[in-house]
C-alpha cells in the first residue's frame, strides 16, 4: 500500500495519454501523414513509446509528492494538474481540431509549466524533478517540431 500513490499517478497519466492517443487515431491516418514535417520529425512508432514511458515517468514523479506530502505537496499537485490538462489539449488542438496553430498555443503554454513543476518539485523530492527532464526536453523537441509543421502547412 505504500507505492499505492505511485501507481495512482502512473494510471492517471497513462489514462490521459490514451484518452489522447483516442482523439489522435483518425488525424495520424488521414491528415497527419499528408503535412510537411521537419527532417528531424522521429518515425511515427518511436512517439507512443516515448510517451508511454514518459507518461510513467510523470506518474512516478507526482506519485513521490503525494508519498511524501510535503507542505506544498496540494499547490505541486495542482500544477501537476494543470500541465497534464496543456498536454491534453495540446492533442485536442493538434490533432483534433487539426490545427498546427491552436497547438502551439498550447504546447507553449505547456512548456513553461512543466519546467516549473520541475524546479518547485526540486525542494520536494529531487527525483521528482529529475524525472521531470527527459519530459522538459521531449516537450521542447515537439514545440521545435510543432512549429516547423504550422510555419510549413
Amino acid at each position: 500500500m505504500r507505492f499505492l500513490p505511485v501507481f495512482f499517478g502512473v494510471f492517471i497519466c497513462l489514462a490521459v495519454g490514451f484518452a489522447g492517443s483516442l482523439l489522435q487515431s483518425d488525424a495520424l491516418r488521414t491528415w497527419y501523414p499528408f503535412l510537411e514535417k521537419s527532417a528531424l520529425t522521429p518515425p511515427g512508432a518511436v512517439f507512443g513509446g516515448v510517451w508511454t514511458v514518459l507518461y510513467i515517468m510523470m506518474g512516478v514523479s507526482i506519485g513521490l509528492v503525494w508519498m511524501r506530502k510535503a507542505t506544498d505537496y496540494r499547490g505541486l499537485t495542482g500544477l501537476f494538474a494543470l500541465q497534464l490538462a496543456f498536454n491534453f489539449l495540446w492533442s485536442v488542438a493538434f490533432f483534433l481540431f487539426r490545427s498546427p496553430w491552436a497547438g502551439m498555443a498550447a504546447i507553449s503554454a505547456l512548456l513553461p509549466l512543466i519546467i516549473l513543476y520541475a524546479v518547485r518539485s526540486h525542494t520536494h523530492n529531487r527525483l521528482s524533478a529529475w524525472l521531470f527532464l527527459p519530459y522538459i526536453f521531449w516537450v521542447a523537441f515537439a514545440w521545435y517540431l510543432n512549429l516547423y509543421v504550422a510555419l510549413h502547412n
